[in-house]
């Protein structure tokens, strides 16, 4: 499989590919609180179902309770109780 420029020059220089390629990382602490970088914007927001875009796809959080607690144009902060976390593609 042939790897893009971007993450040729990322494993050459020992940077992480999510900054040069601009993929999401999530950071998931337990089942409570979720933080999502590189996003592109909300796509649905209701209490039970989060739905995010991203450069890879959309990031869809599941749950009760689901609350934006944050959002800058880097990062999104969410929280409640999650019950699952999927990408759709």
């Amino acid at each position: 499989m042939k790897k893009r420029i971007s993450e040729r020059a990322a494993d050459a220089w020992g940077v992480p590919k999510d900054v040069i390629m601009n993929i999401p990382r999530l950071t998931i602490s337990g089942d409570k609180e979720i933080y999502i970088e590189n996003h592109k914007g909300i796509l649905e927001y209701t209490d039970t179902e989060i739905r995010i875009s991203t450069a890879m796809g959309i990031v869809r959080v599941c749950g009760k309770n689901l609350v934006i607690d944050r959002i800058r144009l880097e990062d999104i902060v969410i929280s409640g109780c999650f019950s699952r976390v999927e990408y759709e593609i």
